[in-house]
Formats: structure tokens, sequence, C-alpha cells
């Protein structure tokens, strides 16, 4: 082993070129496919106030059409009254929240306030605080009867406390929000962005009566939020579901008009895809195929340059290869020790990948930062974006490509003539 990390000092002493390029093709592979992993893991594992991510199922469209014609049918969000006959009372859910998907820009400011700031603002019903795991620092949430009624009370995040209403204590006080005087319940921690559901820094009740957004009878701006219970599955929520969506068709037959069921609700992985619309299924295979086909040019393109790299190097020790074969070394020790070089300069390079990515995703500020600084919030704990099983398979394959990519050189350079080598310069 010293003598092989011996010629590995000297390839790259007298090769630095290519012992170098060598090096960081496989450190620079190994620490992007590490920070696309990472990307994927941030949009998905749970951290509050979206802790429930692996048991969360969003139901944010409704798609009704006519029965004749399909294809000519409207869509978006569902009235609060359509939201609870879907998706209320549905067997396995531990909690549910009627909320309004999309959120708003509202002017906040006190009554006596000079300082008018714009901020982000959602209206949900009490159940919203049951499936989210808002911090909640001073007051309370507003119950459901107080949702129910849409009394005029706001939870609103502490950055926003702040900057409108200056020091604490800030409950029972009054707030402007787009023109409608509300009073502060309750104050929460800042919401990450990362969190899209849930994130808000302004809340207010909603409820039956709500005619916001309201486009007919079962149009609306509201979506469902769901925790499943831990010992049951998505698709029996989904099978409810769907009949749920059949019952609607009865109603429905009388105006010749029927729902299109796409699935819902979706997981926080579908959600995640961005692939989620309202008059069609979400295509969960494209973003999949997206990442496969990334993962596999960021390992297939290194490996070939790499393939490339190794014949240079071989040619430069076309002599040295002739005196060891000339005096008796054979042609399986040949292939094994260019084989076992390129290997740990491989397994240096993957090493220092994996440890630029874990620095990365300990002190890149930029992955957890909210939009205009409004307040960073909880993050994920960023041992929960390294996905272990992904990085070690990604570090397996890229060894097996490594080190396939030096076996067609190496054999090359076994079966070269000893007299034609010794002769070479």
């Amino acid at each position: 082993m010293k003598s092989k990390l011996r010629q590995i000092y000297y390839d790259m002493r007298h090769q630095p070129v290519i012992a170098w390029v060598t090096f960081i093709a496989t450190v620079l592979s190994v620490f992007l496919i590490i920070v696309v992993v990472m990307m994927q893991q941030i949009k998905i594992v749970p951290f509050a106030p979206e802790s429930c991510r692996d048991k969360l199922l969003i139901a944010p469209y409704i798609c009704i059409g006519e029965i004749e014609n399909p294809e000519i049918c409207s869509s978006g969000c569902m009235s609060y009254a359509t939201a609870k006959q879907i998706y209320g009372g549905l067997d396995g859910v531990e909690h549910i929240s009627y909320f309004t998907y999309w959120t708003d820009e509202a002017q906040v400011y006190a009554p006596q306030g000079d300082d008018m700031i714009t901020r982000i603002y959602r209206k949900t019903d009490a159940g919203f605080f049951d499936v989210f795991d808002f911090t909640l620092i001073e007051g309370r949430y507003y119950t459901a009867e107080e949702a129910e009624a849409m009394m005029p009370l706001a939870v609103i995040s502490e950055s926003t406390a702040r900057k409108t209403l200056g020091a604490s204590p800030w409950v029972g006080r009054d707030l402007v929000i787009d023109c409608n005087n509300f009073t502060v319940v309750g104050v929460v921690r800042d919401v990450s962005t990362l969190a899209e559901t849930a994130h808000g820094d302004v809340f207010t009740p909603t409820g039956p009566g709500d005619s916001d957004g309201l486009w007919g009878d079962y149009m609306g701006r509201i979506a469902a939020a769901m925790v499943v219970a831990d010992d049951v599955d998505f698709q029996h929520i989904r099978d409810q579901v769907k009949a749920r969506f059949s019952e609607l068709d009865a109603q429905l037959a009388a105006s010749d008009m029927q729902t299109n069921y796409f699935g819902s609700p979706f997981d926080q992985e579908i959600i995640a895809t961005g692939m989620m619309g309202s008059n069609h299924a979400p295509d969960t295979e494209s973003p999949r195929k997206m990442r496969m086909i990334l993962y596999a040019i960021l390992l297939l393109v290194p490996a070939i340059n790499l393939s490339s790299m190794l014949h240079s190097r071989i040619r430069r020790r076309v002599s040295e290869i002739g005196v060891r074969r000339a005096f008796g070394c054979t042609r399986r020790r040949i292939i094994g020790d260019i084989i076992t070089e390129n290997f740990i300069v491989t397994l240096a390079g993957g090493i220092v990948g994996v440890t630029l990515g874990v620095i990365f995703a300990a002190t890149y500020s930029g992955l957890y930062e909210n939009d205009n600084n409004i307040g960073r919030g909880d993050t994920p704990v960023f041992s929960a974006l390294l996905n272990w099983g992904t990085i070690v398979a990604a570090l397996v394959i890229c060894f097996i490509l490594n080190i396939l990519s030096a076996s067609i050189p190496a054999w090359q350079a076994s079966r070269m003539n000893v007299v034609d080598a010794l002769n070479s310069k």
C-alpha cells in the first residue's frame, strides 16, 4: 500500500494537471449530488410547523366539468362547504383544517402607528393550529367557535408584532389588516418560507359564512389539510374521498355536471414536485426521471473524463510499465495496480466531496433564509437533509464507474509489447 501511495504522490507531482483534474472531478461529482439530494430533502423532511409532513395530506383543488364534454370544466380551490362535504369526518384522520391555500399580501399597521408593512396573509379555521405545530410565544389561538363566527381576531408572527406594535405585550391590542380592524389574540414564532403550506405572518378566522372568493356553491379559495393516524394508509383516505366525489357527482347530475377526480388528497412528495394542477392529475414520474437523469450526468460525465485522463497518464508511464514487465510483473498485477491507484484517488475525492457537502449543509444559510429576511423561523435539522442512503449509493456507483473507466486503459497497458514499451520515450 505504501508503494501505491508513493506512486500516486509521484503522479500528482509529475503529472499535476491530469492528477488534480481526476481528483477534483470526483470531489465535484459527489458534492453536487449531495447538494441536489439536499435540495430535494428540504422539501419533504418534517420540521416545525410542518412536523407532520410524513403523515400530512393536502387537498387544494376541485375540478367540475360537463358530463357530455368533460374537457369543458372549471377548476380551482373549493368553497368551505364543499371542502367540508368531501373531506370532513374521514375515517383515520386525526386532525383536519380548512384554510386559504393561496396566501395574499396584506397591508398591516397599528391604528396609532406610522409604519405600514406588507405581510403574508392567510385565512384559517381553528384546526389549522392543530394540524401545524406553531410555537406560541404569547396569548392563544382563536377557538373553533370564534373561527366559525369569523370574529375579528388575529394570530400574527413575532416579527410582525415587533414591527407594528413595538414592545410586548401584544395580545389584546388592535391591528389594521387591509383596512379591517382586528384584535391580536396570539403571537407565534416566525414561519420559514420553506414551510409552504403553513407559511404566513398574519392569520385570521374563516368559516362557513366566508364569501371571499366564493364562486357558485362549490368553488372558492379553501383547501383541506389533514393529519393521518399512524396506522392508516394514505390509500384508505383516498378511497373514502373518491366515494365522496361520487356522492357529489349525484348532486351535480341534475345540472348535467360532474367532478373530475385526480387522486387527491396529495402527500408531501407530490406537493413538493410543484406538478399539481387543478385540472389534471399530478405528474409524479417526470420529477423523478429528471432527478435520475441529473444523477446519471453527474456520475457518467466525470467517469468518461476520468477514462480519458487515465489514458493520458498511462501513455506517459509506458516505459515504467515496460520495465516492470521486463522484471517479471504479471499482466494481472499491472491491471490491479492501475485500478487500485484509481480507486484510492476516487476514494479520497469521495471523502472530500462528502465532507464539503456536510459543511455546506451545516453552514450555508441560503438554504433556510426567508424572502425579504422577514424572519427565519424553524428550519430542518441539517442532518435530516443528508439522505445517507442516496449518498452512499451515489458513492458506490461513482466507485464502480471509475473502476470500469480505469479497466480498459489498464487492460491495454497490460497488453503492451515489452520491447516497444522499453523503447518508448
